[in-house]
């Protein structure tokens, strides 16, 4: 039965290491972009100008669900750490 337990924990951490990732380049907007240099003077530079005038309220939503998620995985890991580590110290200490 033991060998029905797998904790991803490789997997979480991967995870959370691509959140922290998206959370820290979200906010790439007219500030820190080019339009021009990326899309020209064209319809396509309005368009992408309006995307990110339009995203800017949902992207302060997504941030802060980012950060909750990140750090609910990073509560999840170091739960599966300690218990981890409590269950090697209980063996250790079964055996002297």
């Amino acid at each position: 039965m033991a060998e029905d337990v797998n904790i991803p924990g490789d997997e979480l951490k991967q995870a959370q290491d691509m959140l922290t990732f998206v959370h820290d380049f979200i906010d790439i907007g007219h500030h820190t972009f080019d339009f021009d240099a990326a899309f020209g003077r064209g319809r396509l530079r309005g368009s992408a100008q309006h995307f990110e005038d339009k995203w800017e309220d949902g992207r302060f939503q997504l941030k802060r669900q980012i950060k909750g998620i990140r750090d609910a995985i990073g509560s999840i890991l170091d739960s599966f750490e300690k218990t981890d580590q409590d269950a090697a110290q209980n063996l250790d200490d079964g055996q002297g």
